[in-house]
């Protein structure tokens, strides 16, 4: 059976601009734009139908034609969407990708579907994990409907995984008020990158201590794996570079689907085209 992945988070419009030279300030500058369903949820679904498992979304929904077009394309990848589409804006973030580096912009829309349905027992049922995407614990009004909704896959045998996003918006929200909401999820696995990690001020080995795996996106340098006081280094998959983004999402969703050799792979099929999605079949 294939593993079932239940992913909440933030669904919006990607845009991403790729050049070759940094921007040429109040001047223009060949780039090579693309748009496309994008967030980071949205990201991780698509990769983990892409690797055979089975994708739910639960994230924002709109009724203009910009949402109208994301669910379209998430529901051409066969993954399924939950929420009620709702009469307001839709989120966007810019990716601004040059000589291998990545900068991003990123309005997170409409919030108000952030509520306690995301604990339905409907959307969660017979799946293996709940992945929740760290921008959601960033952004969430009340985020006890998180605490709420972990619980709930926990009830049902799910298991919590927690992506920790953002060095700058975690400092931003503040790193203990953080940290202590990702402790409350009782996650069974939390990724970061390294900044992430730092900021947190916490080391990945001591999630043993609470039976927690931990992986620890390196970028070119590949990726650290901890789990139960095992720690194993993973060197990137050999393979050419033509954009970066979303590399975590894919690795993500390998991990979740099928460990870490498969996080490594999924990282590296990523990094190898143009854009954060595996490319449409």
């Amino acid at each position: 059976m294939p593993v079932v992945v239940c992913v909440a988070g933030d669904v919006m419009l990607d845009i991403i601009v790729a050049t070759d030279h940094p921007l040429r300030e109040d001047d223009d500058t060949p780039a090579r734009i693309s748009l496309s369903a994008g967030g980071q949820a949205a990201n991780v679904a698509a990769w983990v139908r892409h690797l055979g498992g089975g994708a739910r979304l639960f994230g924002p929904r709109t009724t203009g034609a910009v949402g109208t077009m994301l669910d379209e394309q998430l529901r051409q990848r066969g993954i399924t969407l939950h929420g009620r589409p709702r009469d307001a804006d839709a989120g966007a973030v810019v990716s601004l990708t040059t000589q291998g580096h990545r900068t991003l912009a990123s309005d997170p829309g409409d919030l108000s579907w952030i509520d306690a349905s995301l604990a339905d027992p409907a959307w969660l049922a017979g799946a293996d994990w709940l992945h929740l995407s760290g921008y959601l614990l960033l952004r969430a009004p009340d985020p006890d409907v998180l605490v709420a909704a972990a619980h709930e896959a926990h009830v049902r045998g799910l298991r919590v995984g927690v992506d920790l996003a953002s060095a700058g918006m975690v400092t931003s929200f503040g790193v203990q008020r953080f940290w202590t909401l990702v402790q409350d999820l009782r996650p069974e696995v939390v990724f970061g990158n390294e900044a992430e990690w730092q900021v947190l001020g916490v080391e990945p080995a001591s999630l043993a201590d609470v039976d927690c795996e931990a992986v620890v996106k390196r970028g070119d340098r590949g990726s650290g794996f901890f789990d139960g006081g095992i720690h194993h280094e993973h060197v990137p998959v050999p393979g050419p570079v033509v954009d970066v983004t979303g590399a975590g999402d894919a690795l993500a969703a390998g991990y979740l689907v099928d460990g870490p050799d498969a996080a490594m792979r999924a990282a590296a099929e990523c990094i190898a085209h143009q854009g954060a999605q595996p490319p449409a079949r």
